[in-house]
C-alpha cells in the first residue's frame, strides 16, 4: 500500500510534480488521458467534449481544455478564446442534431459558484420547451448608490483588460459613461449569420 502524501512532502515538490499529482487526482485529467471512460463528443489537440452523465438535459455537453487549470481566469487569452470558440460551435450543432430550442452555455469558477471539478469545463445545455431546466434565480434588490459604487470598483480594475487594446470604458460618480470623442471609425462589414428556428418561450 502507498504512503499517504504528508503537507510536508507536498511543500518539497518541484512544480512539475505538483501538477502531475494534481492531474492524478482530477477527474478530468484522467478522462483526458483515457483512464476512465466517457462518451466523446468532439476532440482536437486543445480541448476535449464529452456527455455529462448527469445531464441536465439530453444532450448536455461538458467541454475541457485538455491542459490543467484549475478557473478559468488562470487560461492564457488564446487557449481561453479558443475554448469559446469550440462551445459556440457545438451550440450550434446542438440545434442542428438535437432540434434544441435554444442553448445555455454556463461556467462556474470556485465552489462558491458550484464548481464541483477543479478542473476549468463549460456546460454547454440544449434547452427545449417547457423543459423546467433550473438555471433562473431570484434577483437582488440594490439601491441605486450601490449600484454606482459596484460599477465605480470593478469599472476601476477592468481598465486594463480589453483585448482589441481599445480603452476601457470609465465611469462617473453618477455611473454614466465618460465617452471620448472618435472620429473616421470605419464599419467592417460583418459576415452572414447563420439563422435559427429559436421557439418563443410561452407566456
Amino acid at each position: 500500500m502507498a504512503r499517504q502524501l504528508t503537507e510536508e512532502d507536498v511543500k518539497n515538490m518541484s512544480p512539475e510534480q505538483v501538477q502531475d499529482l494534481i492531474k492524478q487526482q482530477c477527474i478530468f485529467c484522467r478522462i483526458i488521458s483515457g483512464e476512465i471512460p466517457a462518451k466523446k463528443v468532439y476532440e482536437d489537440s486543445n480541448v476535449l467534449a464529452v456527455l455529462d452523465i448527469n445531464p441536465a438535459n439530453p444532450g448536455h455537453i461538458l467541454v475541457v481544455p485538455k491542459k490543467h487549470y484549475q478557473i478559468l481566469p488562470q487560461m492564457p487569452d488564446e487557449e481561453s478564446a479558443y475554448l469559446l470558440n469550440i462551445c459556440k460551435k457545438l451550440s450550434s450543432v446542438l440545434f442542428e442534431a438535437l432540434g434544441a430550442h435554444g442553448t445555455n452555455i454556463l461556467q462556474r469558477n470556485g465552489p462558491a459558484a458550484g464548481q464541483e471539478v477543479p478542473h476549468v469545463h463549460v456546460h454547454v445545455i440544449p434547452r427545449f420547451e417547457e423543459d423546467k431546466v433550473g438555471l433562473l434565480w431570484k434577483p437582488v434588490k440594490l439601491e441605486e448608490a450601490m449600484f454606482n459604487e459596484i460599477q465605480k470598483k470593478i469599472s476601476e480594475k477592468a481598465k486594463g483588460i480589453s483585448a482589441d487594446k481599445k480603452k476601457a470604458p470609465v465611469y462617473d460618480e453618477s455611473g454614466k459613461e465618460i465617452k471620448e470623442e472618435k472620429s473616421g471609425d470605419k464599419k467592417e462589414e460583418k459576415p452572414a449569420q447563420k439563422v435559427y428556428k429559436i421557439k418563443p418561450r410561452r407566456p
